[in-house]
Order: structure tokens, then C-alpha cells, then sequence
């Protein structure tokens, strides 16, 4: 299984013919259910046309098989994170950090300038934020789960 890398899988267009391949290629990376084998196998018989006619990118299918890719690959996010389009930039699709707005959190250090150290309660994680955004999310034990500068 190779270790999410936050930021950009596929940027700059909402084609059908460009993000499924690419969110394929992405999902096929991860260790996943029987539905994401299925789901793996919808996407080869789609690509693979009969009669070597082109796949039909408009078809309901290939709009069920690109959600159906978004929602495997945002079940695969790390806490605190999501797949999907960038916030301000809807064509702008990969692993982005979620704010921890609505978490249950115990600050244990908060500065003047929005830095600051807390731990997510829920999650059992320990977050720690720089006076740049920088964020760092560990697992209690010390373990970087995900980093962002």
C-alpha cells in the first residue's frame, strides 16, 4: 500500500475521461474492500469497451463510477483529511487536511498569532499547528499520521 502524499492527484479539469483513469490508478494503490475490487472491475469493463468503440464519458455510468471513485478514495483518507476537490478550487482533486472546526479538542498550548498544540479527543490524536498553518497530526504515541507545511 503506498502512504498518502496530501495534495494534488488530478488538477485542472472535470472531464470524465480524465479523472476516472486517474482516480482508477490511485484507488488501485490502496489496500481496500471486495467493493473496491468490484469497483476496480466496473472501471476496466467501462474502459474497456466492447468492439473497440470509445467508452461514452457522458453516460450515467461513468458519472456512478466517478462518484463511486470519490467516495472509495475519501474512505481511505487519514483522520483529518479528505479526497476530494480543493476548497476554492473545484478542479483541483486529491488528500486535503479538513479544519478541526467541530472536533472535540483540549487545547494544550494556543499562542497570539493562531498557533497552537491540542489534542483531538476523539481521534486520540495530538495536532499541532504553527503560526504559518503548518499542521502536523500524530498518532498519542508520537507517530506522524500527516504533515502539511
Amino acid at each position: 500500500m503506498k502512504q498518502i502524499q496530501l495534495g494534488s492527484v488530478c488538477s485542472g479539469t472535470h472531464r470524465t475521461e480524465d479523472l476516472i483513469p486517474t482516480l482508477a490508478d490511485e484507488l488501485s494503490t490502496m489496500e481496500f474492500t471486495v467493493e473496491g475490487v468490484e469497483l476496480l472491475r466496473q472501471v476496466e469493463k467501462f474502459l474497456g469497451a466492447p468492439n473497440d468503440t470509445l467508452p461514452d464519458w457522458d453516460s450515467e455510468d461513468a458519472i456512478y463510477i466517478l462518484d463511486e471513485l470519490f467516495n472509495k478514495l475519501d474512505e481511505h483518507a487519514p483522520p483529518h483529511m479528505y479526497f476530494g476537490a480543493l476548497e476554492g478550487d473545484g478542479a483541483d482533486f486529491g488528500w486535503w487536511p479538513r479544519d478541526f472546526d467541530g472536533c472535540h479538542t483540549i487545547p494544550i498550548e494556543q499562542g497570539k498569532n493562531g498557533e497552537g498544540t491540542f489534542v483531538d479527543t476523539e481521534c486520540n490524536l495530538y495536532v499541532e499547528i504553527n503560526d504559518h498553518g503548518n499542521t502536523t497530526v500524530k498518532e498519542l504515541g508520537g507517530n506522524i499520521i500527516w504533515d502539511c507545511v
